[in-house]
């Protein structure tokens, strides 16, 4: 099994959507082999493969300010609605959802209750505000002058002034009301552009503008924050622990809230916060309340690299390889983050040495200025190492390069294919033998997933974290028990419509084995997908000293 091709929807981000704790994400049931791991186990939208805004988009869905509803759509080509793009703006500014009184406004009701907390933060922040009549109209479009406005009132926050200067270069300038002047910063900051016209541009104050061209501007507007009013840069990171306990982190409210409460058990962290495109562009956006905890809490704190290429063009094109260095430096420097976690996945085997060659060139600039250097693999034996979802990947040649590398070791059996356990300890053991052979075993990094799978009768497989696994099995009287090979959690029932399920997840007395093991062979630490993913019978495995 483990020599068959990578099932391709994982490639593509498709197969999984997590679902909140003690809730269920329908995956498109595909086929595939055992034995094959991942870093990309979130939700991924399905219809915004080579859409010009791509990559803008991905961000934002990694980021939090996105999520995926179960049809995987984002429809990128659809006018943007008031209440969307406030919600969307309120995850952006790291606003937590508001208890309490609902605000005033008669069309209220139109709120689905799971969004009405995030809305009245949205509105209490002034990003929306309700019309003469007292409406709201959350479903009505937002026009491109509205939510300029509001870019625009978020800056005036910071400091700047507005200046109706700015709307005379535009055909249409004479027309923005006097309530639209903060608009003006936004024009002046290059967030948004006018559209086309002749002979000007125009402003286009009334027309709507897609979820496209939203997600575009947001990306903008916080990549203008963090540049001009980013936290203070973090102090010195301390030396790292002699074993790592640590996660990765992603800007949410539910990771925010975990991090608060239980982030002193840890001892390194991973911001999921940018992305790689093809021509070496950096996208993405610092996490001030993020770097704000760390600063008080000091640990070494990393910002992840994804990457979405359809090919490896990048692997062979100096100018895309020297644009995305000097734009990982000016991050790095400009926040002082510890380094950096390169989580390239999908290369194929024949790109492994120019992937290499790649690593070695970051490895050169980032150790002259002390940053760490840490890459995610795939899992593997001296025979997976020829396939090709794992041929790019060099261990030996790899080592001398990198701080650590972090096995992903997870996704053993995966949507669509088998039930079975996401990452067995018995896997775990055998290409962990293989890669102490040939890495030096401190600077091995062992991934596990918070995460698990419920594979059903019908074809579907369904994904949730970790306690929602456990709530699953508890809401249908299923009795979880452990796999003593695999030492993972399993259950199985029948839900009322006749389907027949079996989960498969990573408990806490299989968290405890894994830590012994790798403590056992002197690993460097361990590290868990992903901080929000909420595993609360984790954290007292994690504190003990």
């Amino acid at each position: 099994m483990r020599g068959m091709t990578r099932f391709l929807s994982v490639l593509l981000g498709l197969a999984l959507l997590i679902a909140p704790a003690g809730g269920v994400g329908a995956a498109a049931a595909t086929t595939g082999p055992a034995g094959t791991a991942t870093s990309a186990q979130q939700q991924a939208f399905t219809d915004i493969a080579g859409n010009w805004a791509q990559a803008f988009i991905t961000e934002l869905q990694r980021s939090g300010v996105l999520t995926v509803p179960s049809d995987g759509l984002f429809h990128p080509n659809d006018p943007v609605t008031r209440m969307d793009f406030a919600i969307w703006m309120a995850r952006a500014q790291e606003l937590a959802p508001v208890t309490g009184p609902a605000p005033n406004f008669s069309d209220w009701s139109q709120v689905p209750s799971a969004d009405q907390g995030l809305l009245a933060a949205a509105v209490q922040a002034g990003y929306l505000q309700g019309y003469p009549g007292g409406t709201l109209r959350p479903l009505q479009t937002i026009t491109r002058l509205e939510m300029a406005v509001v870019f625009g009132r978020i800056l005036q926050g910071f400091g700047e002034q507005p200046n109706p200067y700015y709307f005379a270069a535009f055909v249409d300038g004479a027309s923005i009301p006097a309530w639209g002047a903060p608009a003006s910063l936004t024009l002046a900051d290059g967030i948004m552009y006018g559209e086309p016209a002749t002979p000007e541009a125009a402003i286009a104050p009334n027309q709507a503008t897609t979820r496209a061209e939203t997600a575009t501007l947001i990306v903008r507007f916080l990549e203008y924050r963090t540049q001009h009013y980013h936290v203070a840069p973090l102090p010195t990171a301390p030396t790292p622990s002699n074993f790592l306990i640590g996660a990765w982190d992603s800007n949410t409210n539910e990771a925010y809230q975990i991090l608060q409460a239980h982030g002193t058990a840890l001892n390194w962290l991973i911001y999921t916060g940018y992305n790689a495109e093809s021509d070496g562009t950096l996208v993405g956006y610092d996490s001030p309340r993020t770097l704000q905890w760390v600063a008080a809490h000091p640990m070494p704190l990393l910002i992840m690299v994804q990457n979405d290429w359809s090919n490896d063009s990048f692997l062979h094109d100096p100018a895309a390889e020297q644009r995305f260095l000097a734009q990982l430096l000016a991050v790095l420097q400009r926040s002082n983050y510890a380094g950096v976690n390169i989580d390239f996945e999908g290369i194929a085997a024949a790109d492994g040495p120019a992937f290499t060659a790649f690593i070695a060139m970051l490895s050169t600039a980032l150790h002259a200025q002390h940053f760490l250097l840490t890459v995610d693999t795939p899992s593997e034996t001296a025979t997976d190492n020829q396939e090709w979802w794992a041929g790019a990947y060099d261990y030996a040649a790899l080592a001398p390069l990198v701080d650590n590398l972090i096995l992903m070791a997870y996704d053993y059996h995966h949507p669509g294919g088998a039930p079975g356990p996401v990452g067995p300890l018995n896997w775990i053991q055998q290409d962990l033998a293989y890669t102490t052979s040939v890495v030096p075993a401190h600077k091995v990094i062992l991934g596990l997933p918070a995460y698990g799978y419920l594979w059903g009768s019908n074809g579907q497989t369904q994904a949730l974290w970790e306690v929602g696994m456990e709530n699953q099995a508890n809401a249908n009287g299923a009795a979880i028990t452990q796999d003593p090979a695999a030492q993972e959690g399993t259950f199985s029932y029948r839900d009322s419509s006749g389907v027949s399920w079996v989960g498969w997840f990573l408990d806490a007395q299989g968290l405890k084995d894994r830590l012994a093991l790798a403590q056992q062979d002197g690993l460097g630490g361990v590290i868990f997908w992903r901080l929000d993913y909420n595993a609360p019978d984790w954290w007292p495995v994690l504190s003990v000293p």
